[in-house]
Parts: structure tokens; sequence; C-alpha cells
């Protein structure tokens, strides 16, 4: 009976320290953003927005270039290159 009273008070123990932790957390966030006003905090979002569409376009670039699989057969285009009729080369008068 004495373990069930040793898990309670280590339990105990351990909520009581995280609470702590996150108190002080909460403390230190609230410094960090006490001085901001709202025209801040819109030029930080609008600032925000802006880094991740170019983030976005960025993958999107990347991604394209790591999936392109060229299907790229020379002896196709050289067939098909010779098979078209040439043009007659123009005769100035």
């Amino acid at each position: 009976m004495d373990w069930l009273l040793y898990i309670s008070l280590f339990g105990s123990f351990c909520a009581i320290l995280l609470s702590s932790i996150a108190i002080a957390r909460v403390a230190s966030w609230q410094k960090s953003v006490h001085g901001l006003d709202w025209e801040a905090v819109a030029t930080l979002l609008g600032d925000v927005a802006t880094v991740k569409r170019s983030i976005t376009r960025l993958n999107g670039r990347l991604n394209g270039m790591d999936n392109a699989q060229p299907n790229f057969n020379w002896q196709d285009q050289v067939t098909t290159a010779l098979s078209k009729p040439q043009k007659e080369p123009m005769r100035g008068g």
C-alpha cells in the first residue's frame, strides 16, 4: 500500500513542476508581446503571408525539377525530323 502513496506523491510533484514551467512560459510570452499594437500585428501577419507564398512557390519549382522524368528518345526524334519534307531554300531574284 505504501507504493501507491509514493506513486501519487511522485505524480503530484510532476504536475506541480509542469504547471510551474507552463506559467513561466506564459509569463515570458506576455512580456515579449507587451509592446505590440494592432498595426504591428497586422504588419507581421502580412509578412508571414508573403513568406508563406514565396516558400510555396519555391517548393513548387523544386518539386517540378525533382519530378521531371524526361522521355527523350533521340532515335524517334531523328526519324521524325528526317521524315518531314524539307522546304526548298528561297531564291532571290
